[in-house]
Protein backbone atom coordinates (compact mmCIF):
# COMPACT_ATOMS: atom_id res chain seq x y z
CA UNK A 1 0.00 0.00 0.00
CA UNK A 2 1.41 3.62 -0.58
CA UNK A 3 2.66 5.39 2.23
CA UNK A 4 0.12 8.52 2.91
CA UNK A 5 1.96 11.89 2.91
CA UNK A 6 1.39 14.43 5.65
CA UNK A 7 2.92 17.32 4.12
CA UNK A 8 -0.40 19.71 4.04
CA UNK A 9 -0.82 18.83 8.32
CA UNK A 10 0.06 22.49 8.81
CA UNK A 11 -1.92 24.46 6.34
CA UNK A 12 -5.21 22.14 7.12
CA UNK A 13 -3.99 22.83 10.90
CA UNK A 14 -4.17 26.54 10.08
CA UNK A 15 -7.61 26.62 7.85
CA UNK A 16 -9.28 24.13 10.98
CA UNK A 17 -7.81 26.65 13.55
CA UNK A 18 -9.19 30.51 11.54
CA UNK A 19 -12.60 27.86 11.35
CA UNK A 20 -12.73 27.14 14.95
CA UNK A 21 -12.04 31.32 15.75
CA UNK A 22 -14.65 31.97 13.39
CA UNK A 23 -17.40 29.61 14.29
CA UNK A 24 -16.32 30.58 18.34
CA UNK A 25 -17.19 34.70 17.30
CA UNK A 26 -20.33 34.05 15.07
CA UNK A 27 -21.56 31.82 18.27
CA UNK A 28 -21.28 34.73 20.50
CA UNK A 29 -22.57 37.01 18.11
CA UNK A 30 -25.39 34.71 17.93
CA UNK A 31 -25.85 33.94 21.34
CA UNK A 32 -25.41 37.44 22.84
CA UNK A 33 -28.17 38.82 20.42
CA UNK A 34 -25.87 40.38 17.90
CA UNK A 35 -27.33 38.23 15.31
CA UNK A 36 -30.81 38.32 15.55
CA UNK A 37 -33.12 34.70 15.40
CA UNK A 38 -34.42 34.94 12.09
CA UNK A 39 -31.99 37.12 10.74
CA UNK A 40 -30.42 36.73 7.44
CA UNK A 41 -26.50 36.47 7.16
CA UNK A 42 -24.26 36.47 4.25
CA UNK A 43 -20.87 34.16 4.74
CA UNK A 44 -19.38 36.92 2.46
CA UNK A 45 -19.61 39.73 4.56
CA UNK A 46 -19.14 37.55 7.38
CA UNK A 47 -15.51 36.87 5.97
CA UNK A 48 -14.73 40.57 5.11
CA UNK A 49 -15.52 41.38 8.62
CA UNK A 50 -13.54 38.82 10.40
CA UNK A 51 -10.86 39.55 7.49
CA UNK A 52 -10.81 35.47 6.64
CA UNK A 53 -11.85 33.74 3.09
CA UNK A 54 -15.43 32.59 2.87
CA UNK A 55 -14.07 28.58 3.34
CA UNK A 56 -13.27 28.83 7.54
CA UNK A 57 -16.64 31.03 7.33
CA UNK A 58 -18.85 28.51 5.69
CA UNK A 59 -16.73 25.67 7.82
CA UNK A 60 -18.06 27.49 10.67
CA UNK A 61 -21.68 27.63 9.65
CA UNK A 62 -21.60 24.07 8.83
CA UNK A 63 -20.98 23.19 12.41
CA UNK A 64 -23.50 25.75 13.69
CA UNK A 65 -25.84 24.30 11.45
CA UNK A 66 -25.06 21.03 12.74
CA UNK A 67 -26.26 22.41 16.14
CA UNK A 68 -29.18 24.48 15.20
CA UNK A 69 -27.83 27.74 15.92
CA UNK A 70 -28.12 28.62 12.04
CA UNK A 71 -30.18 27.54 9.46
CA UNK A 72 -29.34 26.75 5.26
CA UNK A 73 -32.22 28.11 3.10
CA UNK A 74 -32.13 28.36 -0.11
CA UNK A 75 -30.26 31.19 -1.64
CA UNK A 76 -29.11 32.35 1.78
CA UNK A 77 -28.21 31.46 5.90
CA UNK A 78 -30.53 32.45 8.26
CA UNK A 79 -30.24 32.46 12.08
CA UNK A 80 -32.53 30.10 13.64
CA UNK A 81 -35.98 31.15 14.09
CA UNK A 82 -37.91 31.41 17.44
CA UNK A 83 -41.12 29.88 17.19
CA UNK A 84 -43.20 27.86 19.85
CA UNK A 85 -41.98 24.22 18.32
CA UNK A 86 -38.78 25.52 18.50
CA UNK A 87 -38.04 26.76 21.72
CA UNK A 88 -40.26 23.97 23.18
CA UNK A 89 -38.30 21.20 21.49
CA UNK A 90 -35.05 23.28 22.55
CA UNK A 91 -35.48 23.26 25.63
CA UNK A 92 -36.86 19.69 26.25
CA UNK A 93 -33.26 18.72 25.30
CA UNK A 94 -32.24 20.88 27.39
CA UNK A 95 -34.00 19.58 30.50
CA UNK A 96 -33.17 16.41 29.67
CA UNK A 97 -29.30 17.11 29.44
CA UNK A 98 -29.33 19.61 32.15
CA UNK A 99 -30.61 17.42 34.90
CA UNK A 100 -28.15 14.83 34.26
CA UNK A 101 -25.49 16.83 34.07
CA UNK A 102 -26.87 18.33 37.68
CA UNK A 103 -27.55 15.01 39.25
CA UNK A 104 -23.52 13.87 37.75
CA UNK A 105 -22.57 17.00 38.99
CA UNK A 106 -23.50 16.59 42.82
CA UNK A 107 -22.05 13.13 42.78
CA UNK A 108 -18.70 14.00 41.15
CA UNK A 109 -17.73 17.68 41.63
CA UNK A 110 -14.78 18.60 43.68
CA UNK A 111 -15.13 21.16 46.78
CA UNK A 112 -13.88 24.04 44.48
CA UNK A 113 -16.49 23.12 41.49
CA UNK A 114 -19.18 23.34 43.84
CA UNK A 115 -17.33 26.42 45.57
CA UNK A 116 -17.12 27.76 42.19
CA UNK A 117 -20.94 26.94 41.29
CA UNK A 118 -22.81 28.73 44.18
CA UNK A 119 -20.65 31.73 43.67
CA UNK A 120 -21.78 31.88 40.18
CA UNK A 121 -25.43 31.39 41.93
CA UNK A 122 -24.77 34.47 43.78
CA UNK A 123 -23.14 36.50 41.20
CA UNK A 124 -26.13 36.05 39.22
CA UNK A 125 -28.65 37.13 41.87
CA UNK A 126 -26.73 40.32 42.09
CA UNK A 127 -26.84 40.59 38.45
CA UNK A 128 -30.64 40.50 38.75
CA UNK A 129 -31.10 42.82 41.57
CA UNK A 130 -29.53 44.84 39.38
CA UNK A 131 -31.59 44.37 36.50
CA UNK A 132 -28.53 44.21 34.25
CA UNK A 133 -30.08 41.62 31.81
CA UNK A 134 -26.62 41.83 30.02
CA UNK A 135 -24.85 40.88 33.01
CA UNK A 136 -27.49 38.14 33.72
CA UNK A 137 -27.13 36.19 30.95
CA UNK A 138 -23.87 36.06 31.44
CA UNK A 139 -23.77 34.70 34.71
CA UNK A 140 -26.60 32.38 33.56
CA UNK A 141 -24.55 31.00 31.14
CA UNK A 142 -21.89 30.69 33.15
CA UNK A 143 -23.35 28.92 35.92
CA UNK A 144 -24.86 25.97 34.00
CA UNK A 145 -21.43 25.78 31.78
CA UNK A 146 -20.20 25.34 35.62
CA UNK A 147 -22.66 22.65 36.51
CA UNK A 148 -21.71 20.92 33.51
CA UNK A 149 -18.39 21.00 33.65
CA UNK A 150 -18.58 19.82 37.36
CA UNK A 151 -20.36 16.53 35.82
CA UNK A 152 -16.85 15.21 34.52
CA UNK A 153 -18.29 14.18 31.21
CA UNK A 154 -17.12 15.15 28.26
CA UNK A 155 -19.71 14.14 25.76
CA UNK A 156 -22.35 15.81 28.38
CA UNK A 157 -20.41 19.01 28.48
CA UNK A 158 -20.35 19.07 24.65
CA UNK A 159 -23.92 18.46 24.36
CA UNK A 160 -25.13 20.59 26.71
CA UNK A 161 -23.45 23.38 25.85
CA UNK A 162 -24.55 23.45 22.63
CA UNK A 163 -27.91 22.94 23.13
CA UNK A 164 -27.74 25.61 25.85
CA UNK A 165 -26.20 28.47 23.38
CA UNK A 166 -29.75 27.22 21.57
CA UNK A 167 -31.79 27.89 23.92
CA UNK A 168 -30.50 30.82 25.15
CA UNK A 169 -30.30 32.22 21.43
CA UNK A 170 -33.90 31.64 20.88
CA UNK A 171 -34.76 32.99 24.50
CA UNK A 172 -33.14 36.19 23.56
CA UNK A 173 -36.07 37.08 20.92
CA UNK A 174 -38.79 35.32 22.98
CA UNK A 175 -38.94 37.48 26.11
CA UNK A 176 -37.57 40.98 25.25
CA UNK A 177 -38.42 42.92 27.97
CA UNK A 178 -40.36 39.68 30.21
CA UNK A 179 -38.34 39.96 33.48
CA UNK A 180 -37.73 36.23 34.84
CA UNK A 181 -34.69 37.01 36.49
CA UNK A 182 -35.80 36.81 40.22
CA UNK A 183 -37.25 32.80 39.76
CA UNK A 184 -33.74 31.71 38.02
CA UNK A 185 -32.15 32.97 40.89
CA UNK A 186 -33.91 31.05 43.30
CA UNK A 187 -33.33 28.12 41.34
CA UNK A 188 -29.71 28.73 40.74
CA UNK A 189 -29.27 29.13 44.82
CA UNK A 190 -31.36 25.94 45.31
CA UNK A 191 -29.54 24.17 42.49
CA UNK A 192 -25.78 25.15 44.17
CA UNK A 193 -26.84 24.05 47.31
CA UNK A 194 -28.01 20.28 46.18
CA UNK A 195 -24.73 19.77 44.82
CA UNK A 196 -22.73 20.96 47.31
CA UNK A 197 -24.67 18.79 49.21
CA UNK A 198 -23.88 15.97 46.93
CA UNK A 199 -28.22 15.47 47.25
CA UNK A 200 -27.79 14.18 43.09
CA UNK A 201 -31.70 13.43 43.16
CA UNK A 202 -32.78 17.34 44.47
CA UNK A 203 -30.62 18.77 41.99
CA UNK A 204 -31.46 16.61 38.85
CA UNK A 205 -35.43 17.60 40.07
CA UNK A 206 -34.50 21.01 40.66
CA UNK A 207 -32.36 21.65 37.20
CA UNK A 208 -35.52 20.16 35.17
CA UNK A 209 -38.10 22.22 36.54
CA UNK A 210 -36.09 25.47 36.47
CA UNK A 211 -35.82 24.53 32.75
CA UNK A 212 -39.60 24.26 32.91
CA UNK A 213 -40.36 27.15 34.62
CA UNK A 214 -38.05 29.04 31.58
CA UNK A 215 -39.78 27.51 28.85
CA UNK A 216 -43.15 28.87 30.73
CA UNK A 217 -42.04 32.33 30.47
CA UNK A 218 -40.86 32.00 27.33
CA UNK A 219 -44.07 30.43 25.15
CA UNK A 220 -47.31 31.58 26.71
Amino acid sequence: MEAVSFEDVGPLERTSTLSRRAMNLIRHAIVTGLLKPGETISPQEIGARLGVSRTPVREALIHLNAIGLVEFLPGRVQIASATPAAVRDAFALREALEGKAAALAAERRTAAEAETIMNLAIQSGWAAEKNDRLAFHEQDRSFHLAVAAAAHSMQLERYLTNVLDLALTLRNLRIAGSPFHAKSVGYHAAIAKAIEARDSEAAERLSREHVRKVVEEIVS
